[in-house]
Formats: C-alpha cells, structure tokens, sequence
C-alpha cells in the first residue's frame, strides 16, 4: 500500500468517527414507562414494542422496554412528523404524535373485551385474497383454524387433522407412517384422472398430481401425492372450496375442489418464541382371533381327507392320500429333519407389529414492527409405526418475511425446506402374510441341543405342501416369505427433499386499485432404494428375488407464476364493486430413472454397472405447461344484494390444437336477509346473518402427462433394403376436456351474537366428456387403441349440514360444540363407448367391478351366499315356485356350483336364474365403496384453566370386499384360519353358516356377499383434558404462556365390522375394487405434551 493511499484511508476514517460523534450529539432521546392497569395498580409490562415512524408509516428505529417497563429510544435526526408507536399482543396499540418529548410514561389498555365484541364484524370484514368478504360470498366454502385442532392432538399430518371436520370432504387414514390419505370433496368426479383436490398453500398450487407418463418405480402415487411434506405445525387455517363457482378461481386444477391452506405468519410485536412438545405411544386395536398350532394341523387334516374323498377313495390319480403321509409340514414324524421346526405354535402377527412411540416437536420465533414481520419454524418428528420395519422422519424448516416498504408497496418471501425419511416394508401384505402363516412353523431355527429358538431365519418352505416364495403383478404383492425376517431384514426406504421459494409483491396503484403477484418455484427429488435378501425368500441364488435390489430417483420442477390487477370500491354501502383480472402460468418437469438388479452381496450394492444380473431399467422425462385467465366481478347492491361472475379461459400443452384452450363460466347470487329493513327488528335483538345463496359453474379437466394427443411413429419393417415407418399412435387433435357443470344452493344462519350457527348446502353435478384411458378402436383403423377419447357421463348430488352452538357462557365456563354430516350420491349416467370392463372370470374370491349406467362409480358383483346345504335334500336344484326339478329318468337334479356337483357342507348361493347351475348368469349388485353418509361431532367444556374437547367421526354405507376374512375362513389352501372356522360344517345335522374344509377343491368360497361388510363406524377420535396456567403464574415463570395436555386418540370405535379396522382405504383408481387386505390398522394413541411461548 503506498503513502498516498494510506493518507485516504485515514481521513475516510477521522471523517467517520466525526460524522458518527456529530450525529450521536444531535439526537435526542425519549424515555418513559409502559404500565398496564390491574384495578387501580399500574403494573409494568415486559417486552413492548416501541417504534418510530415517520409519516409514511415506516420505521426508523426503536426498541423493548425492560422488566421494568422502563423504555430509552433515540429520536433520529433530520425528520419530521414523527409517531412514537406502542404495541404488545392482546393490548390495544397506541400512537402518540412526537413533539419534542424526552419522557412519555405509556398506560396500555387490553383489548381481551373488544375481542367478543367485534367478532362478527371481524368475519364479515375479513378478505380473501380475491378481496371477497364473507358478506359478499356466494359459494360454498368452510374455514377451520387448524391452530386449534393441533395444539393438543397427535397428528402428523394435514389430512389427520381434517379428518371430519369439513362437511363434504371425506378423508381415510393409512396405518402406516406416510402411508397415503384418500380425499375426496363431493364425491368421485372422474373415472380415469385423479380424484384428490387441489392443494393450494398461501395462494400457490402444491403440486401434486402425478403425470401418466411416470409410471414407473420411484413415482408412485404413494410417494408423489401425499402431503407429507408439509408439517401441521406451520399452518394457521385451511378453508374448503367445494363448488365450481368458488373453485373456478383456481381453474381446471380445482375440479374436484380446492384446499387452501394459509401458514402463520409474522405478527407486529417483541420477538415470541413458541415451543410445542408431545409424546405419543401408539398401540394396536384387537386383531382377529386365529387357529393355534394344533388346531391348524388338525384342520389341514380333516381338509385333505376331505378332499381325498370329494374326488373319490378310489380314484388312482387322488393326490391328496398321498398328500397325507407325503407333507411332514402337518404331519407327526419326530424323525424329520425339520420336525421341531414344524411342531411350534407361533402367533406371527406379535413378532411383525409392536407399540410404538412417536415425538413430536417444533419451535417457532416472530415479531417485526409496523413495517417488516418475520416467522421462523423449525420442527422435527419422528413416528414409528405398529408394524415392524415402518417409521417416518420428518425435518421442516421454514422463514416467512413481510416488508412495507410504504402504505403503497409491500414485498414478501417465503421459504421452505423439508426432509421426509420413511421406511416401509418391502411388500404391502405383511400383515396378511403373518396372519395366514402356518401356526405350527417356527420364524427361527430350532437348537437341537437346548430346544429353543436361535437367532438364524427359518427360510425353508415344504415344496408338497407350501410352495414356494412368489409375487403377483408388482413388487407390493408377495407370498410365501418369511414375514419375521421381512420386517427386520427388507429394506425399502424413500428419502423426500423438498425446497420451496416464493416471493411475492403488492402495490396499490390508485385508491382500490391495486396489482397483486408472485413467483413460486418448487423443487422436489425422491430417492428410493430397495433391498430383499435372500434369507428373507429362501430362493434359489438365480432367482430374479435372490438378493434383489432396486434403485430410483425422480425430481420435479415446477415454476408457477401469478399476476393479478384487482379493484375494490363501494358507494356509500349502496354499491359495492370487486374486481379481479388474472393472469397464471405453470411450468412441470419431472425426471427419473429406476433399475432392478438381483444377486447383490448386500444392499449397497444396487448399482446395475458393478457386475449383478440387471432385471429391468427404465427412465423418463416429461414436461407439461398450462396457462389461464380468469375475469372476477363481484357487484352488491344496498349491502342485501350480490351478484358474483367468473369466466377462466385455460390452455393446456396436453390438448389438441383445436381444443387446446377451453372457457369455463360461473355464476352466483347471495341475498343478505338480514340486511333488509324488515328484518331491522329481529337484526337488533337475535338475527345475526341470514343468507340465501345459489350458484352455477363449469370446470374442466385434462389428461394428465406431456403432449397426449400427439402422433407417433415407429421404425417398421424394411422394404428391400429400404427403411419404413409405420404409425404407431394416433393424432388427437379434436380431444375435449373433460366438463363437469355443478349446482350449488346454500343458506348460512347466524344468532344470538354468533352463539348459533347454521350452514345447509345442496348440490348437484354433472360430469360430460368423461375422459377414457386406452380407448380400443375397430382393427380396420389398423390403431389397435387410442391413449385418450371422450365418452360417459356421470353425476354427484348430495346435501351437507353444519351447525356450531354455544350452549353456556360465563366467567368462569363455556360450553360449545359442533356437529356436521354430509351425504353424496353417485351414479353414472351414460356409459362411455367401447368402456374395456373386467374380463370376469367366476372362481373363488373373485368378484366383478364394473361400471354400469344408474350404478355408482365403484360397483362390485358377485353372488348372494345362502348358507351351506345340510343334507342331501338340500343340495336339490329347484325351479322359480321351490320345487324339485327332475331329470328326463325322474332323479332330483342335484346343483352345480361352476363345474363341481354339491355335496352336503357345501356352499349355498342362489340361483338367480333357477337353471340348477351357479355362474355368472347368476352375480347380482352386491354394492360400492362410496360412504353414503360421513361427519364429525365436537364438545369442548372450559372451567378457568381447564378445558375437556371430544371429537367424533364417523362413515356410513361404505361397503368393501373383507378379503382378508375370505383368506382366513376359505380352508382352501394351507394358509391359517381365524377361529370362526372352528364352528365349519362337518357332519349332516351341523347346522352352520361356514362350509366344510375342502383343500384345493369345490367353490365354496366364490366371490359372493358373504364376504362383503358394511364398515359403517363411529369413533371417538379425540378426547383431550388441557390445562392453561394463569397469567400470574407465567409472569412469575418470566414467560408468556404456558399449557399441558393428555390425549386419547382413537380410543372407542363402534362397528358391526369383522375386520382389524372399518377404516378401509379407497383404490386410488375408482373403478377398481375396494377390498380390505389386512393392512396396518389405525392405533390407538396416547399423548402427552406441553406448549410453551415466551
């Protein structure tokens, strides 16, 4: 450094020094002390914010006062028209215009009273981000503070925690941890597409869709569509937008309703620090009694023998006698290599599942002053699942800033980053696999010297008897494994990352006319690995199973944009005009590869290039860009009035050119009863709100994937030595979008000061233009099937009801309650053409789904079980009038189930068409798996500090296909039974309604109603006793706040059902059969927790 520099470098600094002295002696500072009035004592209070703005509003400096309430600012230096602003949560702000004063003592006035007071006012007031109030609404929507519903409940996701309260959204719960949530809001909408709402989170779409072009491994819908990702914790609200009218805002993405999720955010005031804790013990419900190791040889005995007989003693080719003495597995041959290993009694399902524990926790800081507001969370959780080898993981991080730059602009930026660990098993049918192990047979080898279990997996399986290890159409369906060794030894994990950005501006251009935007950019990459060792399977090392492993990844980019000019003006409360003009873009990448790989020395060792044996590799990449405008305009005249139109114009890359952008208007109107002069007096004394509503709107629906309607072509066969092409997919220029068009007609009664409320919609919609999947085409088009046609019809109507009542209230208690049921009716209406229905097959346990025009989406056929012919007599086939039909030689014509002659213990189904033979001439409707009545109900008492809060949920009408019951009860193959096959039919007097045991023969189990359940339920979903300390105690503590809790989560449920759990999973496609496999049941939980701020 030379001399030159070094001289400036000291005269900057002298300069400085000298500034910061000079402007340090010109400042002038204001002290005081902010109290607080109890009775006629001033107390001080801690921790006020105490700013100075000029008279833009906008900060200059400030600080927090003291233990003492003592205060010491400093007034900046060269402004003027300064306002010392005061402000503390739950006291009224207070703004002193600054004149020269160097102490200002403060006295704070609460604002607990003016609370209750401007309730309604404060609803009617409050804006959405259309700048709609609830006054001015004409269409169905709920809002539940989810604040409430997780401070003392042990759920870890958002679909839990709304789980029953939203009228018309019907949620089920997985058992496992992350195990995916069905949502549906009035109804199954579609046939082929998805039928889970949007999910909007602080006015940005979360993507969550999953493109038909990724289907493979790694991007299932299990992994892809839940909301896993988002912690319940950092949500303040989610309000439901059900009809077409409220939803069109949103677009074709809103057709099967919207769920708009609002996070907390910063809030004026000192910094808050927020600390939630809870400790959840998870157990099982009762499982289903099954047979002991003795009972199951003694049944696998009598079975054989059976069958033995059913065939004939002396027919040479019966296998089953020499089933008999050639199946040690069942037999009592102490000589056997393998005999102490096949003489245990396991109960299997106690070694896969245990009581688990889950925690809970997150922290959360905010404050800021009039012109920027922070909020900053942290949380993890951790949840193990019932089911060995199950568990979740989940870290969140989020940071929420609001900058006011002036009373005219104002930015935001939100940010977001999650990890979401889970481990499942290597295959979904753990449980059923335990359930229907052999009793008798060890999960370990036995010690021939000691007799006791080892360490070492028992992996052998009796080839006469057991067969061996299998798999069906996917990796989630296996057989004939050790499930013990599954659970410990199996690896399936999935790690989630997901990063979000938005950042978002408002900037009032004119008086109520302001321009709103933001940009949102989401990155989300899954990583899976899977791994199924050999000890697990038994299989020989070249098998595809030996050892498989499986690596995948997927990313997903989605870039979303909004720009929106809205206008807000009112004359006088005589007129009053909303309007918004829009514009959004959405931008969709996804990306993946996935490999197969077997003969691995251990699961590190996936990657197909190091030497393994490569079963399969796939990859893909797609990208999908929609657009929409949407025109608003919301116009009430004499504050009674409101007439609300919308009109959204979408394009959508997956169309064809010439219907690529499609147009879908909505209408509403809304008559504020209580507005009107006549009804001055009832408004005065009791009458809060009464409003009429009626609304109309369309909606539209894409096919999902990049470029669908696009043609192809392909490599064919050469002409002499001349290449050729051939056409491999059809151009589908004139594909529609699917249309539904839905009726909405709703009254909200508000009385006695909100102390009682009312809320009745009825809908109706009609869905055109049902979108077909793999439509097949006349083999003269030489296409043998088109990706995407339109064809169907099908509709939605039903009703909800809700009504909240505050049915005591004074100083010390309150007393409150809700109650809320929905009911909604599917039915297809016209059948598409040339619908691919099941190919229907009659066997055992199987059943029909079809879709058939005035039936539900969802239907299922099969037989009506009469019982079990007793006798002889009984199995005699008879006509229309109950008599015997006879033969051309006079003999009774003896039934026929399929091809098998029915004997005495067998199966009795009717026969719909008296011709003496059951096949599928003779299936019937048997039902659907749509609940035709769901709801919630809640009471919560306060007594000063205490309060006690029950919520119950029930489903009503779902009927499903009890599958696991039909394995445990078919005494068909060598799987175990439960104990109602104790009372089977044995001998000619056994009146019973369980068949004979019949191994690998008969039709005794047929897909018939005997084995269908209605898993209509009520369960006690919540009962919490919290305690609040006082306010006295917590100043003591030097804290703000301060509560701790005990609750019982799903702790009673009433249900005639038979199975673990009348919970049953609906299949994520809707004409698929709703069956209930045995899988994780929902435990009961027992929680504890405190919350903390300060």
């Amino acid at each position: 450094m030379n001399q030159t520099s070094k001289v400036f470098y000291i005269l900057v600094a002298i300069f400085l020094s000298c500034s910061i002295e000079m402007a340090g002696q010109a400042q002038k500072v204001i002290s005081g002390t902010v109290t607080e009035l109890f009775g006629k004592t001033a107390e001080p209070i801690v921790g006020v914010n105490v700013n100075i703005v000029n008279n833009q509003n906008r900060s200059l400096g400030g600080g927090i006062t003291n233990l003492n309430g003592q205060y010491n600012v400093k007034i900046p230096g060269g402004e003027s028209n300064l306002t010392i602003v005061y402000s503390y949560i739950g006291m009224k702000t207070k703004r002193v215009k600054y004149t020269g004063q160097t102490v200002l003592n403060i006295i704070l006035d609460s604002e607990s009273q003016a609370v209750d007071e401007v309730v309604i006012s404060a609803r009617r007031l409050n804006r959405n981000d259309l700048g709609i109030s609830d006054k001015e609404m004409v269409s169905a929507t709920q809002k539940v503070d989810m604040e409430k519903l997780v401070a003392v409940a042990p759920v870890v996701s958002v679909e839990e925690a709304l789980q029953g309260q939203l009228g018309g959204v019907d949620i089920v719960l997985g058992g496992d941890p992350g195990s995916r949530s069905a949502i549906r809001i009035r109804g199954t909408s579609t046939l082929n597409a998805s039928s889970d709402p949007l999910i909007v989170i602080d006015g940005v779409p979360y993507p969550t869709e999953i493109s038909a072009d990724f289907n493979f491994n790694t991007a299932t819908e299990e992994d892809l569509g839940a909301l896993l990702n988002i912690s319940p914790n950092d949500i303040a609200s989610v309000e439901v937008l059900k009809d077409a009218s409220a939803t069109a805002i949103w677009g074709t993405k809103g057709a099967n309703g919207v769920l708009v999720i609002k996070t907390k955010q910063g809030v004026v005031g000192k910094t808050r620090f927020s600390f939630s804790s809870k400790w959840t013990v998870k157990e099982d419900p009762s499982t289903i009694p099954m047979l002991n190791g003795k009972e199951y040889t003694s049944l696998m005995q009598e079975s054989i023998w059976n069958s033995a007989k059913y065939i004939g003693l002396n027919n040479p080719g019966n296998k089953y006698l020499n089933m008999l003495s050639d199946a040690p597995a069942i037999g009592d041959n102490p000589d056997w290599r393998y005999y102490d290993e096949y003489n245990q009694n396991t109960n299997w399902l106690d070694y896969v599942r245990q009581t688990s524990l889950v925690s809970d926790n997150s922290f959360s800081m905010n404050g800021g002053g009039e012109k920027a507001t922070y909020r900053f969370s942290l949380g993890y959780l951790s949840d193990v699942g019932t089911t060995i080898g199950t568990a979740m993981k989940r870290l969140n991080t989020s940071m929420v800033i609001n900058y006011q730059f002036s009373n005219k602009l104002r930015f935001g930026a939100d940010f977001s980053y999650s990890q979401t660990d889970t481990d499942a098993n290597w295959t979904n049918s753990i449980r059923g696999e335990a359930l229907s192990k052999m009793p008798n047979k060890s999960p370990f080898t036995v010690d021939d010297l000691t007799g006791g279990l080892t360490n070492e997996y028992f992996t052998y399986h009796d080839p006469n008897y057991e067969g061996a290890f299998s798999v069906k159409s996917n990796y989630k369906d296996g057989s004939n494994y050790n499930p013990v060794a599954m659970v410990h030894e199996a690896m399936n994990k999935t790690v989630q990352r997901e990063g979000k950005i938005t950042f978002r501006a408002d900037y009032e251009i004119l008086p109520g006319f302001s321009y709103k935007g933001w940009a949102s950019i989401n990155m989300r990459a899954i990583k899976t690995r899977r791994f199924l060792p050999q000890v697990v399977t038994g299989v020989e090392q070249v098998n595809q199973y030996a050892n498989q492993s499986a690596d995948g990844y997927s990313d997903q980019l989605a870039l979303q944009t909004e720009n929106k000019l809205m206008y807000i003006k009112n004359w006088n409360d005589k007129h009053s005009i909303i309007a918004n003009v829009l514009v959004r873009t959405g931008q969709y990448i996804n990306s993946g590869y996935s490999s197969v790989v077997y003969g691995n020395a251990s699961s590190d060792l996936s990657d197909p290039v190091l030497g393994t044996t490569i079963s399969s590799m796939d990859s893909n990449e797609s990208e999908t860009r929609n657009v929409s405008f949407v025109g608003l305009l919301n116009y009430t005249l004499f504050d009674r009035y409101v007439l609300h139109g919308s009109l959204n114009a979408e394009g959508n890359s997956a169309m064809g050119r010439n219907e690529r952008t499609g147009y879908f208007p909505a209408l509403g109107v809304a008559w504020n009863l209580q507005n009107e002069p006549f009804m001055r007096k009832l408004r005065d004394s009791w009458l809060d709100e009464a409003k009429i509503r009626l609304s109309i709107g369309q909606s539209g629906r894409a096919p999902s994937g990049a470029s669908v309607y696009l043609g192809a072509y392909v490599k064919g066969t050469d002409y002499m030595n001349l290449s050729a092409t051939t056409q491999q997919r059809m151009q589908l220029d004139n594909l529609k979008w699917e249309t539904s068009t839905e009726y909405n007609y709703g009254a909200d009664i508000s009385l006695l000061k909100g102390r009682l409320r009312f809320t009745f919609d009825y809908y109706y919609k009609t869905v055109k233009d049902l979108l077909q999947r793999n439509y097949k085409l006349p083999s003269t088009t030489s296409f043998g099937q088109i990706s995407y046609f339109n064809s169907g019809k099908m509709q939605n109507k039903g009703w909800e009801f809700r009504t909240d009542v505050v049915a005591f209230e004074d100083k010390d208690w309150r007393v409150s309650g809700y109650v809320n049921f929905s009911r909604n009716e599917n039915k297809i209406t016209e059948l598409p053409g040339n619908m691919v229905q099941e190919n229907y097959t009659p066997k055992n346990g199987t059943y029909a789904a079809r879709a058939e025009v005035g039936r539900p989406i969802g239907s299922f056929y099969g037989y009506r079980y009469q019982g079990v012919y007793q006798n002889t007599e009984a199995t005699y086939a008879r006509d229309a009038e109950g008599n015997v039909m006879n033969d051309a030689k006079g003999n009774p014509i003896v039934m026929k189930n399929l091809t098998a002659t029915c004997q005495p213990g067998d199966a009795k189904y009717e026969d719909i068409n008296n011709d003496g033979v059951i096949n599928q001439y003779d299936i019937v409707y048997l039902g659907n798996a749509n609940p035709t009545l769901t709801g919630g109900a809640g009471i919560t008492v306060k007594y000063k500090q205490f309060s006690i809060n029950t919520f119950f949920h029930g489903r009503f009408g779902q009927s499903v296909v009890n599958t696991a019951r039909m394995n445990n009860e078919s005494m068909y193959g060598t799987g175990n039974q439960s104990t109602a096959v104790l009372r089977r039919w044995k001998n000619e007097g056994d009146y019973t309604d369980i068949p004979r045991a019949l191994y690998g023969e008969g039709y005794n189990f047929l897909g018939s109603d005997r084995f269908v359940e209605d898993t209509s339920f009520l369960r006690l979903k919540q009962l919490t006793l919290n305690y609040a300390f006082s306010k006295n105690i917590c100043n003591k503590l030097g804290i703000s706040s301060l509560s701790c809790f005990v609750t019982g989560y799903n702790l009673f449920t009433w249900s005639s059902y038979t199975g673990q759990d009348p919970e049953v999973n609906l299949p994520s496609n809707p004409t698929d059969l709703a069956t209930d496999g045995a899988t994780t049941p929902v435990s009961k939980r027992y929680t504890f927790g405190i919350n903390l701020s300060f």
